[in-house]
């Protein structure tokens, strides 16, 4: 409040009761509280005596945790808006390098750009060569200064799209969105990093002990080669910025993202003539129908636990009885301990066999761990919401999705992960229609650093 104001707001309230507000700026609420309120006549003393003792306990309460009005660092806020032009320069660069998950040429030309970017800005780069796409290296680089924090901040260079889509949907801004192949999934991400990098390196070092970056180059399917590296970097971290995107319509941030695993069952018969005595043979085809059947009710939406039946494979020819059948369901999951159980539930499913002398075998290959921001998560993004507030934006808070996110293997090592620290975008993994929002830009790089200041001076 500004000294000498009496206004609506509370005062709509209190109105009734005739007395005006006067405050002493910058006095603490609990302070005011307790020595502004002045009556306007000796008949409405008592009544204020009553306010004033209901709701003192909590008046203290919000005093003593410490709860101060958020302020906007207006010289970083200039710097990040004249930030926008070099911003957009590096999106375009970035989405110019074609770099799918299978294009390990344009991974090799991404990863030597991106080192030469960290070299510039002082980083000491390392190549980790992905155990999945030999050939292709997953890079960290680590800048030192003199804070008391360690960050490390990622996003990933693959995207979903075959050699040959940047000549069909080039980069481009059409009024104030920037178009291109994998420009929010995740060439976004990657641009506000090097920016709100650089924005700190302007204050000089003194924002944090060291920022690690890590940028993977195989997340688009499942991160198997990186997974190890970012939980080694997230350990030595204080804490983890995850920079996927967020939507252009409505900017948010999520408590949790799905764990992901591929369940197979391959079941076992006995092959026969399908005309002249199929009673002979045992229906592996039957048996994995069945099993189909009597798995449905594990599917739990109620719980974030979904699994579904999508692939299935059995027989060669029409007339014989098969005795091979192979089906595949997609299992995602919100806590990490619900896919041991569901698994242990499956095997107990698949012993029931419809048909006794069928044999079914049941194996998992696990994605991507579930991600829980938990309590720690909590406070970072809500210590983002602040400090977006002062910028006149707000961040929506989302529980639950169902997609997965490298944040899930950082989160195992029990350090805090913010998720959503990309640009706002739309049309992800659509190779004619995605983009990011060019307005967005000075805020997502302010939120960057600020986040940086702040967590480095302590919670």
């Amino acid at each position: 409040m500004e000294q000498g104001i009496c206004h609506g707001g509370i005062g709509s309230f209190y109105g009734d009761f005739g007395y005006c507000c006067r405050v002493r700026s910058p006095l603490p609420f609990a302070a005011f509280f307790t020595t502004t309120l002045t009556p306007r006549s000796a008949n409405t003393t008592m009544t204020i005596q009553l306010i004033r003792t209901a709701l003192a306990p909590l008046v203290f309460a919000l005093a003593s945790a410490g709860l101060q009005a958020q302020t906007r660092d207006e010289a970083l806020l200039a710097r990040a808006t004249a930030a926008q032009a070099a911003t957009v320069q590096t999106l375009e660069r970035l989405v110019n390098i074609e770099s799918g998950s299978t294009n390990l040429d344009g991974i090799r030309a991404l990863s030597q750009f991106l080192e030469s970017e960290l070299v510039a800005m002082g980083a000491k780069v390392t190549r980790h060569t992905s155990t999945i796409q030999g050939g292709a290296d997953n890079i960290a680089g680590r800048i030192e200064g003199t804070g008391t924090k360690h960050f490390l901040m990622m996003a990933h260079m693959d995207t979903v799209y075959p050699v040959g889509t940047l000549a069909k949907a080039p980069f481009r801004i059409d009024g104030n969105r920037a178009f291109g192949p994998g420009i929010a999934d995740d060439k976004g991400g990657i641009a506000v990093i090097l920016h709100s990098i650089r924005l700190l390196l302007e204050r000089g070092s003194k924002d944090f002990a060291s920022i690690t970056v890590m940028f993977n180059s195989d997340e688009e399917v499942g991160s198997r080669g990186s997974s190890a590296l970012i939980q080694a970097l997230a350990r030595d971290s204080d804490y983890v910025f995850s920079y996927e995107p967020t939507t252009a319509l409505k900017e948010m941030m999520v408590m949790g993202t799905s764990g992901t695993a591929i369940v197979t069952a391959k079941v076992k018969g006995r092959a026969a003539h399908a005309g002249a005595n199929p009673e002979a043979g045992v229906n592996a085809l039957t048996e994995a129908a069945d099993l189909i059947l009597r798995t449905q009710d594990l599917d739990d939406k109620a719980r974030g636990l979904r699994f579904n039946w999508t692939i299935a494979k059995s027989g060669t020819v029409r007339n014989v009885i098969p005795d091979e059948a192979t089906i595949d369901a997609d299992l995602r999951f919100m806590r990490n301990e619900d896919m041991d159980s569901t698994l242990s539930k499956l095997k107990e499913r698949a012993a029931q066999t419809r048909l006794p002398e069928a044999k079914v075998e049941i194996s998992a290959t696990v994605g991507r761990p579930a991600f829980v921001a938990g309590d720690q998560g909590k406070r970072l993004i809500d210590k983002a919401n602040a400090i977006y507030k002062t910028l006149g934006h707000e961040i929506v808070v989302v529980p639950l999705t169902g997609g997965g996110t490298d944040a899930g293997f950082a989160a195992l090592s029990g350090k805090p992960v913010i998720e959503g620290m990309g640009l706002p975008g739309f049309g992800y993994h659509s190779n004619q229609a995605e983009y990011v929002m060019v307005d967005a830009i000075p805020r997502r790089l302010y939120l960057s650093a600020q986040m940086v200041i702040e967590l480095n001076k302590g919670e």
